[in-house]
């Protein structure tokens, strides 16, 4: 099977590993890593052609020279993410193969080749200084050149957006999913501290205990917890070397962000998003009414929850919130008495909107470390003085993550006890990392003496951090209910094999198309309407996301997140995986397509006009019209084709307009709620959609159009993710399609040798 021009004793190296032909096999740190042979193929055949774009018919010809008939696009992508998978590359932050969308791959690291090699090398590609082996594991070491240099994950990044809600958008809730976080590979410094040093867990019950934060005094913590039902996320405190807990919150369906303690410890604060009374809380740590500090609170739209806030004195606290001199969110230090603010940073130099996300006060208060998206990067850390200053970039190119959309851990950050340096998780490829940068900036280095993200005591001997029990993926349930808002009479997981979302059937009910990651990347998938024999019929190899059928379920309309640029865009595609073409245009979002009855319009969001309305684009002659003029998101047509429902992405509740446009009008005023402004589906008879507030846990409700009555249709058994497009029914309404996991964790605490 090897061509015959290579030579058989060479060997590749590049970063840890080497690709020995005369073996066919690929080492890593000088151990054997699994590998298929054809993707071992792939592999030397790349590293011959290194930085050159090797086309994917290319590599049909090596691997099929007789042309054996295969199926070729599912063979070389299986082959492709198997290559990645043992490499611990990254489709979107790749650190060696690059995908060329719709042409091929390149291999994009240094390579040098030894043992009488006869390929050829790139000058590109005889940059000296490839990273050495760290350790045993054989993950890459970070560049020593400054952190400011440009790096190989530059391959992957965010452009602008035109609204804070953007960064929902990648198929808007898609993007955001998170899941529940995977654990860390560890240094082996950090394994040997996990391994010998027991540690001692704070809370056992179920459900997902996260975000722990250490009062003034070291003696109790605060955290967020979905509690025993693990129905929604609340407040409490726990008494260091106690069992119980106090529950200091009642949420009822909000979102709220990481708790802080005020400087005498005797409170704790938190801001919440509900898209009503978005704010900044206190409440007594002994438990007690709650009291507004502050309105806004940034309350960005993402699935890890609003920005923290930090109490720096009796009467000041520092937060995100739009500042007057950017349109950007910045940091703003907020006075409790006449409500003043004082803007700390911006980032007003960028075109992106959403600006800070998240920081996080140093230690001896001199200090802000704070993340954000910007143009170019996507959750960088950056740090500016406490005292005033410039803003200082630490990170660069995705070194602190997002690379994988679905496991983004940019919260997970942490100030060395010191205050010089900050501790981070990164994603950047598929085998996950801690690493360490200075205050001041400069080289990034693997971590070495905390194993895991948390919180810190002050002498940096106590670590208290949650870890998963439980990582469980998105998968999709059916429930079968006797009529349209009726009983329930089967209720069962369909589709579980990987991240499976946005379920949606076809309007005869028969079959099913949904988002997929089985191969690697986010596909457009179809089967029966059971998910039975399921079909990939998108190979882009990125974000293939909210499949829509029409009505004679010969085409499917879905969006596409294009890397490189903020933008996606509608395309359609028959069924059987051809004529695949795309309806919108435009450096902004289009997303979120839905058709109209008759099949000659597909509806839309996009953010042209500076926020996310609907629109309206004719399959007929291409001409778009805008439905709305005041906000939104997610639409979807009546059965007569009279009428069309939006949600809005801020806003609770449910509009509707004529489908030739006109006035709007309220149909439900507080559902669906913030952060489910797109887990609702419209049948014949009324309106589905998910309570994330419901009693013990959240629920689907059904909204009649004859009697304007909700009625409850199931208790969910898991746990839905807001800002995940999820929801759908038949046009009968008799059938019910939605995605539900259920992330579990506990707080632990590890006391460090002296």
């Amino acid at each position: 099977m090897w061509p015959r021009r290579w030579s058989m004793d060479q060997t590749w190296r590049f970063g840890v590993y080497e690709a020995d032909t005369r073996r066919v096999e690929l080492r890593r740190g000088g151990k054997p890593v699994k590998m298929r042979e054809q993707s071992f193929l792939i592999l030397v055949y790349l590293l011959e052609h290194a930085d050159e774009i090797v086309t994917r018919e290319e590599l049909r010809r090596l691997l099929w020279p007789s042309g054996t008939f295969v199926d070729f696009d599912h063979s070389l992508n299986m082959a492709v993410v198997s290559l990645r998978d043992a490499l611990g590359d990254s489709t979107d932050a790749p650190l060696y193969i690059e995908t060329i969308p719709r042409r091929g791959y390149r291999f994009i690291a240094p390579v040098s080749a030894v043992d009488g090699t006869q390929g050829r090398l790139s000058s590109a590609n005889e940059i000296a200084g490839a990273p050495q082996a760290l350790e045993e594991e054989g993950v890459a070491a970070a560049d020593d050149r400054p952190a400011a240099a440009t790096t190989r994950f530059s391959r992957f990044r965010y452009g602008w957006v035109v609204a804070v809600a953007v960064v929902v958008l990648t198929s808007i809730g898609l993007l955001l999913l998170l899941r529940a976080p995977r654990p860390a590979v560890l240094p082996a410094r950090s394994k040997a501290i996990m391994s010998t040093t027991p540690s001692l867990a704070i809370t056992a019950a179920a459900g997902n205990a996260r975000a722990p934060v250490l009062s003034p005094d070291e003696t109790w913590i605060a955290y967020l917890w979905n509690g025993p039902a693990r129905n929604q996320y609340d407040l409490y405190v726990q008494r260091m070397g106690s069992s119980s807990s106090i529950r200091l919150t009642h949420n009822n369906g909000a979102i709220l962000s990481a708790p802080t303690w005020s400087p005498d410890g005797k409170e704790v604060a938190f801001a919440r998003c509900d898209g009503k009374n978005n704010g900044v809380f206190a409440v007594s740590s002994m438990g007690g009414a709650e009291r507004k500090l502050a309105t806004g609170a940034g309350c960005l739209v993402t699935v890890e929850g609003p920005p923290p806030v930090a109490w720096l004195s009796e009467d000041r606290i520092l937060m995100v919130e739009s500042c007057p001199s950017s349109a950007n969110l910045g940091l703003a230090v907020f006075s409790l008495a006449n409500s003043a603010e004082h803007c700390l940073a911006t980032l007003s130099g960028n075109t992106r909107m959403t600006g800070v996300t998240g920081f996080l006060l140093s230690p001896d208060g001199n200090t802000v470390a704070f993340r954000a998206t910007t143009a170019n990067e996507c959750c960088d850390l950056y740090v500016v003085p406490f005292a005033g200053g410039e803003v200082k970039q630490l990170t660069f190119d995705l070194q602190l993550g997002c690379g994988d959309l679905f496991a983004a851990r940019c919260n997970d950050y942490m100030w060395a006890p010191d205050s010089h340096s900050i501790i981070f998780f990164s994603n950047q490829t598929k085998l996950p990392w801690l690493w360490r940068v200075s205050a001041d900036g400069g080289p990034i280095m693997p971590e070495t003496e905390y194993p895991a993200i948390g919180a810190l005591s002050k002498d940096g001997q106590r670590l208290i951090f949650s870890e998963p029990t439980n990582v469980e993926l998105p998968s999709i349930w059916q429930a079968s209910l006797t009529a349209a808002g009726g009983p329930t009479k089967d209720n069962r997981k369909i589709i579980g094999v990987q991240e499976e979302l946005a379920a949606q059937p076809s309007s005869n009910g028969r079959k099913l198309a949904w988002t997929s990651r089985r191969t690697g990347s986010y596909e457009v998938w179809i089967g029966s309407a059971k998910g039975e024999n399921p079909i990939q019929i998108t190979y882009l190899e990125g974000f293939s996301m909210s499949p829509r059928w029409s009505p004679d379920g010969k085409r499917i309309a879905f969006a596409v997140w294009n890397r490189g640029n903020s933008e996606s865009q509608i395309y359609v595609v028959d069924a059987e995986s051809r004529n695949l073409y795309p309806i919108t245009t435009g450096h902004y979002w289009n997303d979120l397509p839905s058709w109209s009855r008759d099949g000659k319009s597909v509806y839309f969001t996009s953010s042209r006009t500076g926020r996310f309305e609907i629109w309206k684009h004719s399959m007929e002659n291409g001409a778009e019209t805008q439905l709305t003029h005041e906000g939104g998101v997610t639409a979807f047509e009546s059965s007569d084709g009279t009428t069309v429902y939006f949600s809005k992405i801020f806003d609770p509740g449910l509009w509707s307009v004529p489908s030739n446009g006109g006035r709007e009008s309220v149909v439900l005023r507080d559902q669906p709620r913030f952060g489910f402004s797109f887990h609702w589906a419209v049948t014949e008879d009324g309106i589905y959609y998910m309570d994330p507030g419901g009693e013990p846990r959240p629920t689907i409700d059904f909204y009649r159009f004859a009697t304007r009555s909700v009625s409850h249709i199931l208790t969910l058994d898991k746990q839905p993710v807001p800002w995940q497009v999820t929801l759908s029914a038949t046009t009968d309404g008799k059938t019910i399609y939605y995605s539900q996991q259920e992330p579990q964790g506990v707080l632990k605490m590890i006391e460090f040798p002296r």
